[in-house]
């Protein structure tokens, strides 16, 4: 009798739980990317796109230390005026904040549809752990960085990316063709969306549904581009591919025998997967907040857990100290040196912070010289922002507030 209640106690519990989380009318794949819908989707992307797992295991389970005391809400400075954490977060529709210093936990909020056990898309910031990725396997020499992507991948080798070293490519300066506008429908980043079957509607009408091991195949190059940083999504899908090559082994699988296990991930992560079977390393990640902040921890403890290196020291090292772009010399903050690394934006302030990076404001800061990590899920309306004082540079006055509240 007692077993029974207990399992109805479960079953009411579960119920209760899907009755305040219903699906919300009108998403569908061509909505789901977009405000004001993403804010469900993004927590439930497993409900809405085909998904791989990348497998945790419960035996490696690093827990991280202060959950328990961990502020929830706390006054910041922000715009010369203090305001609550919760409605900055408000304000720029962020989902969730988790800020680690000095390896504990001193920060921890939720809002929208975002709790501690659900996962939410990464975008971008796959990116960051496909080139955690590609170190592991390097280390093992299962990779040589001044090999090209033909050398690996023949269906590439007349593609834009096939003459490229994969050095070149790990720093988006390769010499495809891709164009990254996603405010253009027709362009390469948009039509890699329709190719994938993961957008639908009046914007991919022109376009077929054949996955990622065709359309790569077929984007061109342009000469002119060669040893030059432009953001290109599709250069880390090739790498993914590159490393699949290499190893015999699928995407995600990797990503969870190399990172998420010995990272001591608390749940499993999940990556979407075209109609092919393309796993999209460029952006289609799903994990938890707890988890993204120790994939920042990771990079911050120069890629050792406990007493095992799982990403090369030297490789951490490298993307933390280099000296920044000069062609971005236009575009830098007063006093910075900014560039891009392995998958990873330097903010060259002279005090080695980085971050991972996700449109929709997805954000991992890591601060070697304050010892801080800080994660962040967001659902901005669309890819830059999409509402009046939503954005890039307004979510990372949120988390220096942060970092100097806690510092």
């Amino acid at each position: 009798m007692k077993n029974l209640v207990t399992f109805g106690l479960m079953v009411m519990i579960a119920f209760s739980a899907s009755a305040q989380d219903p699906r919300p009318d009108g998403v569908t794949g061509a909505t789901w990317q977009f405000g004001p819908l993403n804010r469900w989707a993004y927590t439930h992307i497993r409900e809405i796109l085909p998904t791989k797992d990348i497998p945790n295991d419960y035996r490696m389970v690093r827990p991280l230390k202060g959950l328990s005391s961990a502020a929830g809400n706390l006054d910041i400075a922000l715009e010369g005026r203090q305001v609550q954490l919760s409605a900055a977060m408000d304000q720029n529709y962020i989902d969730g904040i988790l800020v680690i210093k000095n390896g504990q936990v001193v920060v921890e909020r939720y809002a929208g549809t975002l709790t501690p056990q659900r996962t939410h898309l990464l975008w971008s910031i796959s990116k960051t752990v496909t080139g955690l990725t590609a170190a592991s396997v390097a280390a093992d020499g299962l990779i040589d960085l001044e090999k090209t992507v033909g050398d690996y991948v023949p269906a590439l080798a007349e593609s834009g990316w096939g003459k490229d070293k994969l050095r070149a490519l790990l720093d988006m300066r390769d010499t495809s063709n891709w164009n990254e506008d996603y405010s253009a429908p027709d362009s390469t980043v948009r039509r890699q969306d329709c190719a994938d079957g993961l957008l639908t509607g009046e914007m991919c009408l022109d376009t077929k549904v054949i996955g990622n091991y065709k359309f790569l195949p077929a984007v061109g190059r342009d000469e002119s581009r060669f040893d030059t940083f432009i953001y290109k999504s599709g250069t880390t899908d090739v790498i993914a591919w590159v490393l699949e090559a290499a190893t015999g082994k699928r995407f995600a699988d990797l990503v969870s025998e190399r990172i998420w296990k010995p990272m001591g991930a608390e749940r499993s992560a999940a990556i979407t997967v075209d109609v092919s079977g393309f796993t999209l390393a460029s952006g289609g990640m799903v994990a938890t907040l707890r988890d993204l902040a120790r994939v920042g921890q990771l990079m911050l403890d120069r890629g050792k857990v406990g007493d095992q290196q799982i990403v090369p020291a030297n490789w951490l090292d490298d993307i933390f100290n280099q000296p920044g772009d000069p062609s971005w010399s236009s575009l830098r903050p007063e006093g910075t040196a900014p560039y891009y690394r392995s998958f990873v934006w330097g903010v060259g302030d002279g005090k080695g912070t980085v971050q991972a990076r996700g449109v929709h404001g997805q954000i991992i800061d890591v601060s070697p010289s304050t010892g801080t990590v800080v994660a962040v899920f967001s659902s901005w309306p669309d890819a830059s922002g999409g509402a009046p004082g939503v954005g890039g540079a307004e979510t990372d006055a949120v988390i220096q507030a942060l970092k100097a509240a806690v510092n």
